[in-house]
């Protein structure tokens, strides 16, 4: 592959990143204040925040493959590269994440619908004891992906700044 062309899919794959950051940290820090707003307002914020997991979700997708159909940022020994491992744990927790809060939605008891047309909701009755094991463990994936993004963040810092 020439050096030009090359150049060409890390920039894209470097806007997929920046994008993904946009809109998986606007999700991550909107969601720990669901719970303090009236019901009408809750509504409509967890539609948009679904709206946004899926876009995410698709996102992810679509870098995953991106990065692998071109074979970028596989360099020899990648696994031995703390940042290289924690992209390849990373990819497929926001996956999960997602596919988490699409269950937790369709368990939920007032109507969730992502990007106003997709309705989670109606995929199953409401059942609140489902509902809050997903919410719990769609909480601790939450942590966890904060976690490695600080950890993503400040290992990037040094690499930068040493």
């Amino acid at each position: 592959m020439n050096q030009n062309k090359r150049k060409f899919h890390y920039s894209v794959a470097k806007v997929l990143h920046w994008i993904a950051v946009f809109l998986i940290g606007f999700n991550l820090l909107s969601a720990w204040k669901l719970g303090s707003f009236s019901q009408d307002i809750k509504e409509v914020l967890v539609m948009i925040h679904s709206g946004v997991g899926v876009t995410v979700f698709f996102l992810m997708l679509f870098r995953w493959w991106w990065r692998r159909s071109r074979n970028l940022y596989t360099p020899p020994g990648w696994y031995k590269r703390p940042s290289m491992l924690l992209q390849w744990i990373f990819y497929p927790l926001v996956l999960v994440q997602v596919l988490v809060g699409v269950l937790q939605a369709v368990y939920i008891d007032y109507p969730v619908l992502a990007f106003g047309f997709i309705d989670f909701s109606t995929l199953a009755s409401a059942d609140s004891v489902k509902r809050e094991l997903l919410l719990n463990i769609h909480i601790a994936i939450a942590v966890v992906l904060i976690v490695m993004i600080i950890a993503h963040g400040m290992e990037r810092y040094k690499k930068i700044f040493t």
